[in-house]
């Protein structure tokens, strides 16, 4: 018990911000299946060039990272923190957990913890300036001069899907 505990707490305070790691197995018609390191994404087919819209597939992930999840303001519909508005709170934690996609062709649903990225542009007061840290944007690596970098954080969030590409 000790050591699942210790584990647990190394693995937690191991991820380092702004990245995501993991594991992600793939089942699938025709029936083939895959276990690789994890591979962000929605589907199976994440990749347009590899859309395959008679798909069918099951992706399974156990992912690592921090979790970002601003709370909307309930009783404000139109607030809507991913587009510029305020969130009521902002809940952040390292997290461990899975992540679920089923897809029938152009139908879908998932659930867990899927990822979404950041870059130096959702900085502005219309996207996430007014919740995230500015730690928690990338940082331009001035020594190179390299600009454009990216980070990854994860959410908790399930949908079902009419169409995956829209």
């Amino acid at each position: 018990m000790r050591r699942s505990i210790l584990l647990l707490v190394l693995l937690l305070g191991g991820c380092k911000a702004g990245t995501v790691g993991g594991l992600s197995l793939s089942l699938g018609a025709p029936w083939k299946a895959s276990v690789s390191d994890y591979e962000r994404g929605l589907w199976f087919d994440h990749d347009r060039r590899a859309h395959q819209p008679e798909g069918i597939d099951l992706k399974i992930d156990l992912v690592a990272g921090h979790m970002i999840r601003p709370v909307p303001k309930f009783w404000q519909a139109s607030d809507n923190p991913w587009r510029g508005g305020g969130p009521w709170f902002v809940i952040r934690s390292p997290m461990i957990g899975p992540y679920i996609s089923l897809a029938f062709g152009h139908l879908g649903a998932y659930c867990g913890f899927k990822t979404f990225q950041v870059t130096d542009e959702h900085r502005s007061l219309d996207r996430y300036g007014k919740w995230m840290r500015q730690s928690e944007f990338p940082q331009p690596d001035l020594a190179c001069r390299q600009t454009g970098s990216v980070n990854v954080y994860l959410q908790p969030s399930a949908s079902l899907r009419r169409t995956r590409w829209k």
